[in-house]
């Protein structure tokens, strides 16, 4: 063991042995959680790979890799990252930073990222990727033990130079190599229209910034055309911003709350409604899927709490946290949730067990015969989006904006059971 290792295990005992002091006064580290006890074997496991292991490990690897370990296990949206991730971090932007043209989420049971939506026109719908695909590798590197931070760069670089996907699709045993480009995806508009006389039609694509003010003049020029009620698209929406989903569901909400946040060190914050920006009191049905994720969940969620109108689809995804980066020495940091948005009734969208996740609709319906229900059952069919240049079915070929209507037509008759 040369003197530089020596050195460093010395200097990581003794980081540990005073965390575990202190925490140990501030009533963090005790027997009752185990905590010291995990410290003891956590020091024996590295005193045993330095010593017996066939090769000299190079401590610091060694380390970060320990520290990945800890936040991911704990957080799977969470990273430990390094001075240049950290850098892509504060830069990235959907809807500037290259890309393929996907929400990606880590999924905790699997460890691969996911895709929950492939948004139109992008280089990944347009290769037919969709919600459920699982991306095992970018260009031969493996992305199981990456955080999202890595993948989301590993997929914007280098810019302008096309990617090798291997895409594992559900029911499929073999991975299937996929070539992208990668290039800056502009959010879709948002898609307004009457539908049989007198109900508003509106489908948000993507809750990026801005795009709850363009859905409100939408929904507002077809409310002085004559609507008298509202079918809310927002299935196959994922990612954006939170604060664009509060907006949203503002539209629609006079008072009562949209929502809040809360976190272990993070105290409660509620999203009230501001009364001056509700747009009208007409019945709403919203549409949600698997791909409806985040902002998007906000929507469904105070619509359904507030009793304001019905959730119409298939349960949704189930993500929705505050994250904060805390800068660490040497230009590292450490990405991690402080805080979860729940609902107004006080269920969590993000559960602490997958299956406990996402907002259920008051009126289950599938789209298809096996459009996924349950997010986290291995025999599911994945949820996909019309092909390319397929044109979007007919309200008669739609099953879950069929049932929209007829409940919005005759409210008597809604019902929880699938169509």
């Amino acid at each position: 063991m040369n003197s530089k290792s020596k050195y460093a295990i010395l200097l990581l005992s003794s980081v540990l042995v005073i965390y575990a002091i202190i925490g140990g006064m501030l009533g963090r580290v005790s027997a009752q959680n185990g905590s010291y006890q995990q410290l003891s074997i956590f020091m024996e496991v590295l005193n045993r790979i330095q010593n017996d292991y066939v090769d000299e490990p190079t401590i610091k690897y060694a380390v970060a890799g320990a520290i990945r370990g800890l936040v991911e296990s704990v957080d799977p949206y969470g990273g430990y990252l390094s001075p240049k991730e950290v850098a892509f971090y504060k830069d990235y932007n959907p809807q500037k930073t290259p890309g393929i043209g996907v929400v990606l989420f880590k999924s905790p049971r699997l460890g691969y990222p996911v895709i929950v939506d492939a948004i139109p026109s992008g280089p990944a719908a347009n290769a037919g990727l969709g919600t459920g695909d699982m991306i095992e590798s970018i260009d031969g590197a493996t992305t199981r033990e990456m955080n999202q931070v890595q993948v989301n760069a590993l997929l914007a670089n280098p810019a302008g130079k096309p990617v090798a996907l291997s895409v594992i699709r559900r029911r499929r045993a073999e991975p299937e190599t996929v070539m992208l480009n990668r290039e800056v995806v502009q959010a879709p508009p948002v898609e307004a229209k009457i539908l049989d006389n007198t109900i508003a039609y509106l489908k948000v694509p993507f809750l990026g910034s801005g795009k709850a003010l363009e859905a409100k003049r939408q929904l507002d020029a077809l409310l002085k055309k004559g609507a008298t009620s509202v079918v809310l698209d927002l299935r196959f929406t994922g990612g954006g911003e939170e604060q664009e989903g509060v907006q949203l569901a503002n539209l629609f909400l006079e008072s009562g709350t949209i929502g809040y946040l809360q976190g272990q060190k993070f105290d409660k914050k509620i999203l009230p409604a501001n009364p001056k920006e509700a747009l009208t009191n007409a019945p709403v049905v919203v549409l949600v899927n698997q791909g409806s994720a985040g902002a998007a969940e906000i929507v469904a969620g105070a619509i359904v709490d507030n009793h304001r109108g019905e959730v119409v689809g298939v349960k949704t995804f189930g993500t929705g946290s505050l994250q904060r980066l805390l800068p660490l020495e040497d230009g590292f940091g450490l990405l991690i949730s402080v805080a979860k948005y729940y609902t107004p009734a006080g269920k969590e969208i993000q559960a602490a067990e997958p299956q406990d996740s996402g907002i259920k609709p008051t009126v289950e319906v599938q789209q298809t015969e096996d459009e996924v229900v349950d997010p986290n059952a291995d025999d599911q069919a994945e949820v996909q989006p019309p092909a390319k240049d397929q044109p979007p079915a007919s309200t008669e070929d739609d099953r879950q904006l069929k049932k929209a209507i007829e409940i919005l037509k005759d409210p008597g008759k809604a019902t929880k059971k699938a169509a």
